[in-house]
């Protein structure tokens, strides 16, 4: 039933019947690629500062360095594009604190498409890889306090074992902090990798 008040529908406010329709829109479109729909929208955008060799604010979007910024509490936060820091800035209305910081700023149609591969997770692809063509060594790690990490380990950088946790976040850990026998197998994966 359809009120005649203005902004009500059936005795809901206008707000929450844009909210449910929005809802419904992402649960009804097709999911949005990396590659194909987010990656150009980064390069247009945002690769003039954050990228290899200029990662202003050590925020680099190149595709083998992004999943850093992917995970609970960090930048980009699957399933919620309002939580992170990323989406944040992009629609900021603070010229201060907007990105891109010059010009008019994403335009809706990007914005929107951002939103939704975040809200469909935040999937990087098969394009998503530490080491290119290396398959992970899934395993449980044990640091020399006897904790156990169940987590696929990655790769090996400056030291540290780049670990992806079972909620998807990627965690450098410091490889002399493992006991002598996940030392030894990172070592192994280590000169696999080269």
């Amino acid at each position: 039933m359809i009120s005649r008040r203005q902004g009500h529908i059936g005795g809901v406010k206008t707000p929450i019947a844009g909210a449910l329709a929005l809802v419904f829109s992402v649960l009804s479109a097709e999911a949005v690629e990396f590659d194909k729909d987010v990656l150009p929208i980064l390069k247009s955008h945002c690769f003039k500062c954050h990228r290899d060799g200029k990662a202003k604010g050590d925020f680099n979007l190149e595709p083998h360095q992004i999943k850093e910024h992917i995970g609970a509490g960090l930048q980009i936060v699957p399933g919620r594009p309002n939580s992170g820091l990323f989406m944040k800035v992009i629609q900021s209305d603070d010229p201060d604190n907007r990105m891109p910081p010059k010009g008019a700023g994403l335009g809706e149609k990007d914005v929107n498409i951002l939103k939704l591969w975040i809200t469909q997770g935040a999937e990087l692809g098969p394009g998503e890889s530490v080491t290119p063509g290396k398959e992970p060594l899934e395993g449980v790690w044990t640091n020399k306090s006897g904790k156990k990490i169940k987590a696929a380990l990655l790769g090996v950088e400056e030291g540290k074992a780049i670990l992806r946790l079972a909620n998807g976040k990627i965690y450098k850990y410091p490889i002399t902090s493992l006991d002598a026998e996940s030392q030894t197998r990172v070592k192994e994966f280590a000169q696999k990798e080269g």
